[in-house]
């Protein structure tokens, strides 16, 4: 009898840990998203709702007739061993593609399966299938959507917000026009409608909430799909208005307020207007949507999920010890060989100096850039700065006495990111390129044509050649030539610092994976003229600013 009860709970430890194992490379893997970008914040509370789910569930039949206890350790077998020794090629992958969203969903499917598994071994009843899919599929919330779906839509919903409000401006009176997806206001300057005020913030929060109040009112099917749909139409109601606020804001004069603090009282200071206004959008989505849910339910007194028993014995699972041994075998390697393999490659690769942009200079006027949401979403840096500079002596005055940089002659702009070792795949970057992100801005680009790959400018610094992706654009008869280039913490011996291409087709991410390369970590300088008259002065120009502003960290110190 001893040994019975110590076989089975070695079972429940052992299939409980097995179960956390592989339920922590997902949270992992994700983590990275969930904490850079703005739109899968709520992917920290996720695995809560969904834990609260599993408790609160009832998903054991103990009368139903099921599979003969023999029969069930036999099929958790044949599906488990497959799906358990795919986890290390995709975590091998994973290395160097931690921003490719195919291996999200890849992983979420196949600890989807192995959890069903599992918990099919709970309390030694038969579980109801049907009643557990809900609480592990509610975490799909939390996975971000693949990249081209989130951009397109993101950008589809910034267009249409950005033209609504140019409108409804216009019916106004106001002086109001569209470039891409900015608002130019005349005198007050110009309004971005950024990822947040593009409402996908606001339908990423509806659809958490609507969803997890459906089931935590136990709505029919029927029911629970109104309240999604109810949600989204409350969540771009709100955004919009949202828009126009801080847009009216800006039209009125008093823009400063969007980005600036309001009061601060000793360290503590207050959230800026566009911060504040989303927070206030927020809960007002939140509020909205659990009006409609608790009216929808209606009558005094609710029986909900909160009143329901916990019960921790759903997680009590005991699956075949054979199963839960394996799984813990191979979760622990596929962690530990994948990072051997990468470490193994870096050691044959040399170390380069950090890349360093020096503005400090009295007789430049520099202008510091805030950095979209969106931006810091797709790229998943570190340290990033977005700065614009002019020679003092083409600046100009403005109205209320200060020196600005005068858009109309020229002057530089530079976007600098960071990247520590590991992390995000540097092939990330190909998302922020100029001929992708500059269009949206009401540029049209000359060079390269659509297709061809941009012309390489070798620049030297110190005793290093740095090479350069050049592109052309224009607008109203004005150039903007703008120059990239990625330069590594370490690379391959006799490689050039070309930029990272062919990262996002299947074979390109599979291959640096087989061949150990991830993101070693570096710098991406991005460095954009302006008002230049040809492709030949602005090549000269960029020659200029290496000798005079870019250096090496250890050799500056020198």
């Amino acid at each position: 009898m001893n040994n019975t009860t110590l076989n089975e709970k070695a079972k429940i430890a052992l299939g409980v840990s097995s179960f956390i194992g592989i339920w922590s490379l997902l949270l992992y893997q994700l983590s990275i998203t969930w904490e850079t970008n703005e739109q899968y914040t709520h992917g920290f509370l996720v695995p809560f709702l969904c834990l609260f789910l599993l408790l609160k569930s009832d998903f054991t039949t103990p009368h139903a007739k099921g599979f003969a206890y023999r029969k069930k350790v036999l099929l958790s077998f044949i599906i488990g061993i497959p799906l358990i020794l795919s986890i290390f090629p995709i975590w091998l992958i994973r290395g160097a593609n931690s921003d490719w969203r195919l291996i999200n969903v890849a992983l979420y499917i196949i600890i989807l399966v192995l959890s069903i598994l599992h918990l099919a071994f709970s309390q030694k009843q038969d579980v109801n299938i049907r009643r557990l899919l809900f609480p592990l599929l509610f975490f799909l919330v939390a996975i971000p959507w693949p990249l081209a779906t989130d951009l397109q839509l993101t950008q589809w919903l910034q267009e249409k917000i950005s033209s609504i409000i140019v409108d409804i401006l216009l019916l106004l009176e106001h002086e109001a026009s569209l470039q891409g997806t900015v608002i130019d206001v005349g005198i007050f300057g110009k309004v971005g409608i950024d990822q947040a005020c593009s409402g996908i913030n606001g339908l990423q929060a509806s659809l958490v909430v609507s969803l997890f109040l459906g089931a935590y009112y136990s709505f029919p099917l029927l029911h629970r799909l109104l309240l999604v749909f109810g949600g989204l139409l409350i969540a771009l109601f709100f955004n919009l208005n949202r828009a126009f606020c801080l847009s009216f804001i800006k039209v009125k004069g008093k823009g400063h307020y969007i980005d600036e603090s309001l009061f601060s009282i000793g360290d503590y200071a207050l959230p800026n207007l566009h911060d504040l206004v989303g927070l206030i959008e927020t809960g007002f989505i939140f509020l909205t949507i659990l009006l409609l849910a608790r009216l929808s339910k209606g009558g005094l007194f609710l029986t909900t999920l909160g009143t329901a028993p916990s019960n921790w014995r759903n997680l009590c699972c005991a699956p075949p010890l054979g199963l839960s041994i394996f799984s813990l075998i191979v979760t622990i390697s596929s962690v530990i060989g994948a990072e051997f393999h990468y470490a193994k490659n870096e050691k044959a690769m040399v170390s380069l100096p950090k890349l360093v942009l020096d503005l400090e200079d009295s007789e430049i006027l520099s202008s510091q850039q805030e950095i979209s949401s969106q931006i810091q979403a797709q790229l998943h840096y570190e340290h990033a700065r977005s700065i614009q500079w002019q020679d003092q002596f083409r600046s100009r005055w403005n109205p209320f006495g200060y020196l600005e940089i005068n858009q109309n002659k020229e002057y530089w702009q530079a976007f600098e990111a960071n990247w520590e070792s590991g992390g995000a795949c540097t092939a990330v970057l190909s998302t922020h390129s100029p001929e992708s992100c500059l269009p949206l801005t009401g540029l049209t680009q000359v060079s390269p044509l659509a297709g061809q790959d941009p012309a390489l400018i070798p620049v030297k610094v110190a005793d290093q050649e740095i090479l350069f992706e050049a592109y052309e654009f224009t607008r109203n008869y004005r150039k903007l030539f703008v120059f990239r280039c990625f330069w590594p913490k370490k690379i391959a011996s006799g490689q050039p610092n070309l930029f990272p291409r062919g990262g996002y087709s299947f074979d390109g991410r599979v291959s640096s994976a087989l061949e150990g390369r991830r993101n070693v970590g570096g710098t991406m300088l991005a460095l954009a003229l302006a008002n230049v008259d040809s492709p030949q002065t602005a090549i000269n120009k960029l020659q200029a600013l290496s000798n005079q502003r870019l250096s090496f960290e250890n050799k500056k110190a020198k």
